[in-house]
């Protein structure tokens, strides 16, 4: 007791003498070391742990950010899908278009199911993301607790040290042995901890980094989706569009086949037709044909029962200068021109040639146009005669030929006689078979445009007649009569009454009136052309 009651004052003694200030300054010493390894520790403890906490609230907002991102670009693909299949239906099905309607408003059952079972995987993908960092910050505050605990038990350790050091228990050597012991053991323990913290935070930073990588690609590969959802769409847009062509195009296929039966069928009609009225112009040619025969043949016996076989001859007395000139005229042979032949003796034994004012009135330069009574008063002449001039010769079949009849023995050539129009005739002063012979063998741009659209224009002026005396008059009266072209322009206009009329210019100034015109008979045959036409 005594023993314990000494050192318990030698020890109190101690620290109260000159070793009290090395105690003091060793017990500060300590206590201050141990108090910033406390602290060093627990300011590394709460800093992880801060951080920890940090990066998983921060994982967390980017977990439900990505998660409102993909609802949103679930949403936008739910959207992009109901139209696209709303657009497809829309052009499928034009004719249903309350079936289109209701289609593009509402959403298919499988683009639903899609979407549901997108949110379900990133639903899981954040639920096992956030059980990964749940485990992670678990295993740090079970590293904290057990540091915290380390670091209680020693400041335990060195409070009962100095307990027992200051009741005089322990020495001072004794005591700093404890605190060097606590020291050396927080110092390992401290760094153990913080290495497998620093450890921690690494692979935690390492997972981040990693993770957000994770999530980078993902979000490529959601662009890349749907940039390629874009283009399939446009694809079935495109694919769309060429089925509406490809449609157009078979329905104008048959509607070409529709026109181009029809145009056959117009076609074979319109064949029908002129196969048709090929048969009827060959009919009509044919009728045509047998009855110019007919007229030919009764006009061939009249001329042999009326005026003989021929040749006939007719004289034509004219007045040139006040002085009378002979013209004889042979007629064709009755067998190549019986019906010219014919009309012309019928006219001139009809007296229709010597009464009244007969002339020649026109010199268009390549023939003399001669006309019966009255054309002399006819207001193409110059008269003032109304109505039609030649109606008694109409009346008795005598004022033209029937038809255009014409023989290629007997041309349009220098001083023939021909049938124009009418009961005129013409003396041809040159050869005129190109104008005035069968214009079937001419060239159709040697023609005029007129006489290409004229049928009859194209058939031949019937030559009927040849002059074989009185060449000299013919000429004198082409060479030496005045035609109105001669004269000048302002002398050219008659006026009949208010009406001006228009002369020709090949119109004679002084037509050279025709005396008379008579049938030369044979010499064996002492009978005028009166008594023949008495006694017929």
């Amino acid at each position: 007791m005594n023993t314990s009651n000494a050192n318990r004052r030698s020890c109190i003694g101690r620290i109260r003498s000159g070793s009290k200030r090395d105690n003091r300054c060793n017990n500060k010493k300590g206590s201050s070391r141990s108090i910033q390894s406390i602290l060093s520790l627990s300011s590394i403890l709460i800093l992880l742990f801060i951080s920890a906490d940090s990066s998983y609230h921060c994982k967390a907002w980017k977990i439900g950010n990505n998660k409102n991102e993909d609802n949103e670009s679930d949403k936008t693909a739910e959207s992009e899908s109901s139209s696209a299949s709303a657009t497809i239906t829309d052009d499928t099905n034009t004719q249903k278009q309350q079936q289109a309607a209701a289609s593009s408003t509402t959403p298919t059952p499988t683009t639903i199911l899609e979407a549901e079972a997108r949110t379900a995987r990133e639903l899981s993908r954040a639920v096992s993301t956030l059980t990964k960092d749940l485990k992670s910050c678990n295993s740090r505050i079970d590293s904290i607790k057990s540091g915290f605990q380390n670091l209680y038990s020693m400041h335990l350790t060195q409070i009962d040290g100095l307990r027992k050091c200051k009741e005089g228990m322990i020495s001072s050597s004794d005591l700093q042995q404890i605190l060097d012991s606590n020291n050396d053991k927080f110092t390992n323990n401290s760094e153990e901890t913080t290495k497998a913290l620093m450890e921690q935070a690494q692979a935690t930073i390492t997972e981040q980094q990693r993770t957000l990588q994770n999530e980078q690609l993902a979000t490529k590969h959601k662009q890349l989706i749907l940039q390629l959802e874009t283009q399939v769409h446009q694809l079935r847009l495109r694919e769309t569009a060429w089925e509406r062509t490809i449609s157009e195009l078979v329905a104008r296929k048959d509607l070409l086949e529709r026109r181009e039966n029809a145009w056959t069928r117009t076609i074979g009609e319109l064949m029908a037709d002129i196969e048709i009225r090929n048969k009827r112009e060959w009919w009509w040619e044919e009728m045509k044909s047998e009855m110019e025969g007919r007229i030919g043949g009764l006009s061939y016996q009249a001329v042999l029962e009326r005026y003989g076989p021929g040749p006939h001859r007719v004289s034509m007395i004219v007045d040139l200068d006040d002085t009378h000139h002979e013209v004889i005229i042979e007629l064709a042979p009755i067998n190549l021109m019986p019906h010219s032949v014919h009309t012309f003796l019928s006219q001139v034994s009809e007296g229709y040639w010597s009464e009244g004012t007969p002339a020649i009135v026109m010199n268009p330069g390549h023939v003399l146009q001669a006309c019966p009574h009255p054309c002399l008063e006819t207001k193409a002449m110059g008269g003032s005669y109304p109505g039609d001039p030649y109606v008694d010769m109409r009346h008795a079949g005598l004022d033209s030929v029937s038809f255009q009849e014409y023989h290629l023995e007997y041309p349009h050539e220098k001083y023939t006689i021909g049938f124009h129009s009418g009961p005129e005739f013409y003396i041809n002063l040159m050869n005129n078979t190109l104008d005035h012979g069968p214009k079937q063998t001419i060239p159709k741009e040697a023609l005029g445009d007129d006489e290409v659209d004229d049928e009859t224009a194209l058939e031949p002026d019937p030559c009927f007649g040849k002059i074989i005396s009185g060449f000299e008059v013919i000429d004198k009266i082409s060479e030496e009569g005045i035609t109105r072209g001669d004269l000048p322009d302002e002398s050219k206009e008659t006026k009949d009454g208010d009406d001006e009329v228009e002369l020709s210019d090949s119109l004679l100034i002084q037509p050279v009136r025709i005396v008379s015109m008579s049938i030369i008979l044979d010499s064996d045959d002492s009978s005028t052309s009166e008594d023949v036409r008495d006694e017929l």
